[in-house]
């Protein structure tokens, strides 16, 4: 059976060129998100570390074929995996009031995605705040709600579009 090996058997820092091909993949990135995801100094350092471990892991385990074929990264991951990190940085709810959301909660037959039609807040067992989401669709020029008391935890904030 022929498999992968993900840890080498001798570590190594990045060679020259494996820290080249991560600086102009991640300005790449940078540049393929929309001019108005705009994502503080912070959360662009704290993502920085992250994405070279991925890419020197895809490099030395021979997975970044189409990276450098110049197949572009798909904005909106990138752009969900730094929504996701920004929202960690400054502790603030997942989602904000009128923002698309991606739903993979417990009720799987409702997962996609919805409008933040409401947000409620509330103090849970051990004097945390917890916030609570309405979640709905869009048509005709209506909200229509689809699901209440949405924790968190089941929603990703999508990267605002215009």
């Amino acid at each position: 059976m022929n498999t992968t090996r993900i840890e080498p058997s001798r570590s190594a820092p990045a060679s020259d060129a494996e820290r080249e091909q991560m600086e102009a993949a991640f300005r790449s990135a940078l540049k393929q998100l929309a001019p108005n995801a705009k994502f503080s100094r912070t959360v662009r350092e704290l993502a920085r570390p992250l994405f070279d471990v991925g890419w020197i892991a895809g490099v030395r385990t021979g997975h970044t074929g189409p990276a450098l074929a110049d197949v572009p990264f798909p904005p909106h991951k990138f752009g969900v995996a730094l929504a996701g990190l920004a929202d960690a940085v400054t502790e603030e709810p997942s989602a904000r009031l009128g923002q698309l959301v991606s739903y993979h909660g417990s009720q799987e037959g409702c997962h996609g995605r919805y409008w933040v039609t409401r947000i409620d807040r509330e103090l849970n067992g051990q004097g945390k705040e917890t916030a609570l989401y309405r979640l709905s669709t869009y048509a005709r020029g209506r909200f229509r709600h689809e699901l209440h008391w949405v924790r968190a935890e089941s929603i990703t904030a999508l990267p605002q579009q215009f």
